[in-house]
Formats: C-alpha cells, sequence, structure tokens
C-alpha cells in the first residue's frame, strides 16, 4: 500500500474557512465514500490518505477535480505540498517535497538568576523566530505566531529609526484559556526579545516573565491591583541594579475584573502601571471570550495604555493527538494508529471536569504511558517502543472493550423498548445512505436524540454503546463519548459561555457529546444573565450546523426536560429521537445484582433467596421515586455486600472467599446503605425481612 500526505497553505485554508468551507474535513468526507482509500490521518492543515500504488493517479485526478470544481482553484496543485510516497507520480517537484517533523518544545529556561541566556545564535533572528513559531502553543495557534513574526520583524525596523521607547510602550490583551499554552508563550517571547539583545547581559532569567493573577479579596475591593503594583516596582529596582537596564515581560489575568475596567479606581492603578512602561511589556490576559467582549476590554485598557488584541482559540482535539504522537517520539516511543482513537476517548475523559490544564495534563498523560509501558515490558520481558490500542485503554481506564456493539446492547438487562427504538434510528440512517447511493435527494435526519430517566437507568451506558454503533455504521467518524454536565457548558465571566459551548463540541465532531442533566441549563425567564440559555442558543447552532458530523443527547429527568425543551423551541426542534428510560422492575434489579454477582464470585444458594426477598419487598412506591437510583442502588448493595465478606475473610484468614448470607444481612444494616432506601419526600425509612 502506498501512503500520500497532502499539506495545504496555513493562509489559503484561513481565507476559505472564512468562507465557511473546511477545506480538510471537506476531503476526509469525500475520500470516506471511495472503498478504495483509507484516511490514516487528518489534522487542521493536512490529510494521510492509503491506496494501492496502482489508484495513485486515479486519487490526484480526484483530488484536482474537486478543488477546482468545488473551490475553483486553477492550479490544483496551487496551494497544496504533497510528500510520502511520491515517487513517479505527476506532481510538480516543488509540491512534492519530504515534510519533516520538527520537535513541538524546546528546552525550558532555568530557572535560576545565575544562569546566562542559551546561545542561539543571535545573529540569526530569523532562524530563531521560526523556531519559536514551531514550539507550543505556536505551532498550534496561528494567531501568537503572526505576533512573534510581527514582532520579530518590526523590532529591527524601530531600532533602525531610533525610536525603541514605543515598542515598550505596546502592550497585548490576549484572550486565551488555561492549559492553551500561556506560560510557554512568555517564555517563548522573553526568548525572541534576547534574541535582539532586550534583555541586556544576563539574558533571559527566571525574573525576565513574572505572572500575576488579579483576583478579589474578601471584601471584594482592589487589593489585587496594589499587588501588582508592589511587584511592578520590585522587579523594576531589582532588573535596574544590575548591569545595565533590564526589560521584563509581566502578565496579568484580569479575568475577574474585565467587565470592570472602566471604574475611576481602576483606570488609577493602569496608570501607574503606565508609569512603569518603559520596563515591561505587560501582557493582559482573560479566558478565551467572544469578540465583542474583547473588544470592550481592548478599549477599556485603550483608555490609559496601548494594548494589540489576541484571541487564541481552544486546542482542537486532532492538534492535541499530533502534539501527543511528536512527544512520545521525541521519548523513542511510538504510538500506533489503532492506538490514536483511544488516547483521544482519553483526552475526552480527562476534559470531562474541570481539570485539565491542556498541554501540561497532555504530558503528564504521555509520561504515565511510558511508565506504565516499561512496567508492561518488565513482565514480558522486552523493550517495545510501540504504544498499542489495548496498552492506551489499559493505561487510560477505558470504558471500550471489543465486544461488538450489539452484542454489549443486548447483554444488558431489561431496556427492551430502548433497544428497539435505537434500532430504529440506526435503520433509518442506513436506508437514507442506500438511498443517497442511488441518487436520491433525501436528505440524511439529524441524529440528537433526548434520553429521559431517573438515575440509574442505563442512559450513559446506552449513549456510550450507540456512540460505538453510529461510528461502525458510518454515521459517526470517530464514535467517541465525550460526557459532560449541563452547566459544564457555562463559562465564569461574561462573554466565555459561546466560545466554551463551541470549543466543548468541537472536540465532538465525529462523535456524541453526552449532556447528562442538560435541565440545569434551563431555568425559566430571569433579568440577569443566563449563562445556561446562552449554552443552549451555541448548541442550537452547532447542532444544525453540524448535524451530519454530531451527534447531541440530552439526558435528564423527563419533567425537567420537558421544561427546557418547551422553552427553547428552537432546541426541541433539533431533537428528532425521544427515548424514555424506565425504572427496573424487581426482577431486572434482582438480575443486574447476580449479573455483577456471577461474573467474579461463588455465592451459597440462601444468598440468591434472600436477594429476592429484598427486591420483592421494594413497595412500588419506591420503585416510582423520581430519585430512585436504580442500578446504581444495585451496585452499591453489591459493592457492599462482598466488602463484608472480604472483611470477614480477612478476620478468619480463610483462604477462598465465598459471599454468604451474613455478608448480604450485614450490608442492609449498613447506615449509609439505609439512607439510600429512604425516600426522599416522605423521609420515611422502608423497611425489610430478613
Amino acid at each position: 500500500m502506498s501512503s500520500l500526505v497532502i499539506t495545504f497553505e496555513k493562509g489559503w485554508l484561513e481565507e476559505e474557512r472564512q468562507k465557511g468551507i473546511r477545506v480538510v474535513r471537506d476531503l476526509e468526507k469525500l475520500f470516506s465514500q471511495d472503498t478504495r482509500l483509507k484516511v490514516t490521518k487528518s489534522s487542521k492543515e493536512s490529510i494521510t490518505v492509503e491506496m494501492k500504488a496502482s489508484d495513485r493517479a486515479a486519487f490526484l485526478e480526484t483530488l484536482a477535480q474537486h478543488l477546482q470544481s468545488k473551490l475553483g482553484v486553477t492550479d490544483p496543485w496551487e496551494h497544496a505540498t504533497f510528500s510520502g510516497d511520491v515517487e513517479g507520480l505527476d506532481i510538480p517537484k516543488q509540491k512534492a517535497e519530504k515534510v519533516e517533523e520538527s520537535p513541538f518544545r524546546s528546552k525550558q529556561i532555568p530557572e535560576a538568576d545565575d544562569v546566562k541566556g542559551e546561545k542561539e545564535e543571535a545573529t540569526n533572528p530569523a532562524e530563531i523566530v521560526e523556531g519559536l513559531c514551531n514550539e507550543v502553543p505556536m505551532r498550534y495557534s496561528s494567531e501568537l505566531a503572526d505576533y512573534m513574526r510581527d514582532t520579530a520583524s518590526v523590532i529591527p525596523m524601530l531600532q533602525k529609526m531610533g525610536v525603541m521607547p514605543s515598542f515598550w510602550r505596546q502592550g497585548l490583551l490576549l484572550s486565551i484559556d488555561d492549559g492553551c499554552g500561556l506560560s510557554d508563550f512568555l517564555t517563548a517571547l522573553a526568548k525572541l526579545y534576547n534574541a535582539f539583545g532586550l534583555l541586556g547581559k544576563g539574558g533571559v532569567t527566571s525574573k525576565s516573565v513574572c505572572e500575576i493573577r488579579i483576583g478579589h479579596d474578601a471584601d471584594g475591593d482592589t487589593e489585587g491591583w496594589e499587588n501588582a503594583i508592589k511587584v511592578a516596582k520590585d522587579m523594576n529596582h531589582t532588573n535596574s541594579g544590575k548591569s545595565g537596564i533590564l526589560r521584563a515581560i509581566l502578565c496579568l489575568d484580569i479575568s475577574e475584573w474585565q467587565s470592570q475596567l472602566t471604574t475611576s479606581s481602576l483606570k488609577n492603578f493602569l496608570r501607574q502601571l503606565n508609569a512603569f512602561g518603559g520596563m515591561f511589556t505587560y501582557v493582559f490576559r482573560i479566558p478565551f471570550v467572544e469578540a465583542s467582549v474583547l473588544r470592550e476590554t481592548e478599549e477599556a485598557l485603550n483608555d490609559i495604555l496601548n494594548v494589540r488584541p489576541i484571541s487564541v482559540p481552544p486546542v482542537p482535539l486532532d492538534a492535541m493527538t499530533d502534539y501527543v504522537k511528536a512527544t512520545f517520539q521525541q521519548n523513542g516511543f511510538e504510538l500506533a494508529e489503532d492506538a490514536a482513537p483511544a488516547f483521544e476517548q482519553w483526552i475526552l475523559r480527562e476534559k470531562g471536569d474541570d481539570s485539565f490544564f491542556g498541554y501540561k495534563t497532555l504530558d503528564k498523560m504521555v509520561q504515565k504511558s511510558i511508565y506504565e509501558k516499561a512496567l508492561a515490558n518488565c513482565r514480558a520481558g522486552n523493550e517495545d517502543r510501540v504504544l498499542t490500542s489495548d496498552n492506551i485503554r489499559s493505561f487510560g481506564v477505558s470504558t471500550r472493550t471489543d465486544d461488538e456493539p450489539v452484542i454489549r446492547m443486548d447483554r444488558l438487562i431489561g431496556l427492551d423498548v430502548v433497544k428497539t427504538k435505537l434500532q430504529e434510528i440506526i435503520a433509518q440512517i442506513k436506508l437514507q445512505k442506500e438511498l443517497a447511493l442511488r441518487g436520491s435527494k433525501v436528505k440524511r435526519p439529524a441524529i440528537h436524540m433526548l434520553f429521559t430517566g431517573n438515575p440509574g437507568t442505563g442512559k450513559t451506558t446506552v449513549a456510550r454503546i450507540a456512540a460505538h454503533m453510529l461510528k461502525q455504521e458510518g454515521v459517526l467518524r470517530k464514535g467517541h463519548l465525550f460526557e459532560i454536565k449541563g452547566r459544564d457548558l457555562c463559562g465564569r465571566y461574561v462573554g466565555q459561555t459561546a466560545p466554551k459551548t463551541s470549543a466543548l463540541c468541537r472536540d465532538a465532531y465525529g462523535s456524541v457529546l453526552f449532556i447528562d442533566e442538560a435541565y440545569s441549563l434551563f431555568r425559566g425567564r430571569q433579568d440577569d444573565i443566563d449563562y445556561g440559555r446562552e449554552a443552549l442558543d451555541t448548541l442550537v447552532a452547532e447542532m444544525e450546523n453540524h448535524r451530519d458530523d454530531l451527534c447531541v443527547i440530552f439526558a435528564g429527568y423527563k419533567d425537567e426536560m420537558e421544561t427546557m425543551l418547551e422553552g427553547n423551541i428552537g432546541l426541541e426542534s433539533r431533537i428528532p429521537y425521544t427515548i424514555e428510560f424506565p425504572n427496573y422492575s424487581r426482577d431486572e434489579l434482582e438480575q443486574i445484582f447476580f449479573s455483577m454477582m456471577d461474573s467474579t464470585f461463588e455465592y451459597d444458594e440462601e444468598l440468591r433467596k434472600a436477594t429476592k426477598d429484598f427486591f420483592s419487598a421494594l413497595p412500588d412506591a419506591v420503585l416510582n421515586e423520581k430519585g430512585f437510583s436504580n442500578a446504581r442502588l444495585v451496585r452499591n448493595l453489591y459493592e457492599r455486600v462482598w466488602g463484608k465478606a472480604a472483611y470477614r475473610r480477612s478476620l478468619n484468614g480463610d483462604v477462598s472467599l465465598r459471599i454468604l448470607k451474613s455478608d448480604f444481612d450485614m450490608a442492609l444494616e449498613d447506615r449509609e446503605f439505609k439512607k439510600l432506601l429512604t425516600s426522599p419526600t416522605r423521609q420515611a425509612t422502608i423497611g425489610f425481612g430478613k
């Protein structure tokens, strides 16, 4: 098989993107319809396609026709560069070059004052800036890379004209989220300054960059700003006291103050900072926000200072995967192609809470993988350096199994109505695909869904299997499940919600975005700013614009979900499928318990009878209770039962472990478990006979 890599010019891709055309994504869809081709990799700027050597010429012709007819490109190779197996192909030589992979990061700056600046061949700053632009985060942010190049080009001109003081009066307003490389950018900027001799004889040291977060104190006053002024004075005194005047970069995180910058007291603090303008480059940081909010913040700062706004979008999932692969390579390891989806799923799991810190978290995941691989090599007695999908699933605690999704669905206890409904949805989509191949103009229906039901009824489990099924049927490109809570879509500051929601949707393109407790986004009509409503409005746009490459599943209590839909007609019209998850019956709860028990432990028959008596005694009022936790209650009981057995075994010194009825009885007596059997509405404990 032959592999061709097509890389497109960044500028041209950006021009097409502004027209609403996503070149690489459109090509990926085009190639996926050709059985002779296999797309093995794609990123923001390139796509890798595998095929037989005999099919390469036909492939190039198809690609040329698409670029000419769909994009209006006269010369099909004008914006494309080819690499890989290009020998013998009729491609202009200048467009058939071997693309070398460059390292992503440079060495970190030593954190010591007595360490002099690195010898970076300052006589050739042009090479230095290109090296810096190939590092994180500039490699994945054209906005930051453009700023670095602009700065490198303007410094010599200002020096030649003798007006360098104006350079130090220019600040930055960075709209960038946590974990997207702010500290690395500041470090790279200091290296750039050093290349032009702007940092003095000391070069780049730990005093070259300072980051301060300006928060509110307990009384909500401006103590944080006073601290920033003090730091600026101390840095000014320290740097000026050394040989010559040393410059520095002072970064102020003003996220909590971005809407209060027009007050007179804060303008006074900005004036005090401006007094040190000849000593620092000020970088003001806020989260990634809407353009209008960034513009308002810029105008407020520009009343006192000169700042250039730069908006840095969150790093997309495919760029994160590219970074991970390169980091593995730097450490002498390789991430197998079939392991990339598993690593993406791991990234999504890490991003499912508020503890994801961008590149730092990715570095942590890579290092964990390398360590675990080394342990596996010790057990196997080899030095294998290729990380497989099984490795990543093991290291990343992935929940996906190798079983066919249909088999996994059939194994689920109960949920017959749910299974039938899901099969109907997939059958409709498959029929539309068949009709499309015959020339029919029937559009593929949107596949967004609403899962309603109480906790523990299998909504998340079914969503995970459904994602795999939709991938297997060719409906979704990746088939990951990105699970979040409703309020995870909301930002902390004005203007942050819409960009945050769009970023989460971008991560889920080609997969399923599962929004649990989605009703928390709707709180009725309010006079105050409602971030939840803003998130829903953004979701509606994403669901419509990417209906063929995204499945959004909303999950929650039935009544609350219906209220949410009634309050947003646009959302309701874009969710064609509603699947209701009923509470489990007594027999089904018993089956779930023993499906867990049978897979691991041996037990006495008396346990089976005691378990049946327990579930049979559950009153209808409890089973139909809105907050009844269904399978979660069963798992809690199962874990308590074998926990009691394990404790009994440790006391008796037994070698084997067999679950007894007495273990079950003791588990029922646990105070914490009895709380689970208390009706939240009646607050009366339910009794069960032994």
